[in-house]
């Protein structure tokens, strides 16, 4: 299945609501045209009056066909949009994340108090040329034994850098009792608010380690919570320039004041970006992409959330002709033009408890 998209394109930002409010308005003035009181001016001026009625039933027709093309319109372009809308708006899951996180903390728990990123590795970085090398670095950092976060520096001409921070997704299934920081307590962390998770904390850890600073730009990538612990990042940047956000298969919904351009990768059939309860937003600055996978895609158990899946979006997408997809995608890959390679780091994350 090819994919599909909606939002990312600045000519077409107007909700349903809108477009159908413009349609109200039209069927008004044909009414008011159809319902014209003149016999009166019909005596006084009959000349001009019988021209005027005939030449209104030509206008009413066309009002009547605008009315109904607006309507097929709203209806056409908004096709994906209803499709998403068969998740369930559950409008409390953040808030339901913040009561359980205060639940976390209670008596009778292991809470991170500390996290650590130490320094495993430092190379050249690569400039990436497309969202699917972008993916391939996520995934090859995903891949690593130890939970791995990569910072990528460029330098621009001017003296300052960009950065393109790569995070992977959930590795551990315990609730805050074990070291690695991607786990379960993070997942249900990130959800409720941002700066609570030990991976989040983890993260701007590292990039402080990283040396980025105050006038340097920062593009998010992340899978899953992954995803997640980007977007509360790049929604609250803290000693950094937020620049761009590109997620697989992440809930992101919940995120609604993201300024940047917005690249949210899903799968119809992975149930993780579900999780937040909303639907993603339909913004000029966020498009969101979505695609059925296919099992063969992936051995992993579940296939439809595996980045070996996301790879054949990401392809997809660098030759995708939809609008929004070029427009957001243009815009994140500007980020890095005339940018030189600089420092690749890699940084093994873990929580620490006292």
């Amino acid at each position: 299945m090819s994919i599909e998209s909606y939002g990312g394109n600045p000519d077409i930002v107007a909700a349903r609501e809108e477009i159908q409010r413009v349609a109200f308005e039209i069927k008004l003035c044909a009414e008011e045209l159809t319902a014209w009181p003149a016999l009166e001016t019909l005596l006084s001026d009959p000349i001009h009056q019988l021209k005027f009625r005939i030449a209104a039933i030509g206008i009413e027709q066309k009002l009547h066909r605008l009315h109904t093309h607006c309507i097929l319109a709203a209806e056409n372009y908004f096709t994906i949009e209803a499709q998403i809308q068969r998740r369930f708006e559950i409008t409390f899951v953040p808030e339901l994340a913040r009561i359980i996180s205060q639940l976390i903390i209670g008596p009778g728990w292991q809470v991170d108090r500390n996290v650590k990123a130490d320094l495993v590795s430092e190379q050249i970085s690569r400039k990436p040329s497309s969202i699917s090398t972008i993916l391939d670095r996520l995934w090859e950092l995903s891949s690593k034994d130890q939970p791995t976060v990569g910072i990528d520096l460029l330098e621009n001409s001017a003296g300052s850098k960009t950065a393109i921070v790569y995070i992977p997704g959930t590795q551990s299934f315990s609730f805050g009792d074990g070291s690695n920081p991607l786990d379960m307590a993070s997942n249900i962390q990130a959800m409720g608010q941002a700066n609570q998770a030990a991976s989040e904390k983890a993260v701007l850890l590292a990039i402080g380690q990283a040396g980025i600073s105050s006038k340097d730009e920062v593009i998010f990538v992340g899978h899953s919570q992954g995803g997640m612990v980007a977007g509360n990042l790049a929604a609250n940047p803290i000693g950094f320039i937020s620049a761009g956000l590109i997620t697989f298969g992440a809930p992101l919904a919940q995120l609604r004041n993201l300024k940047v351009p917005v690249m949210a990768v899903e799968h119809v059939n992975d149930p993780v970006p579900n999780l937040s309860g909303k639907t993603n937003p339909l913004k000029k600055n966020w498009v969101t992409i979505q695609r059925l996978s296919n099992k063969s895609e992936s051995n992993a158990v579940m296939f439809s959330h595996s980045l070996k899946s996301y790879k054949n979006t990401s392809v997809e997408i660098d030759s995708s002709s939809d609008v929004g997809v070029k427009n957001i995608k243009s815009q994140l890959l500007q980020k890095v033009e005339g940018t030189k390679p600089s420092k690749s780091f890699e940084f093994r994350i873990s929580r620490a408890f006292r």
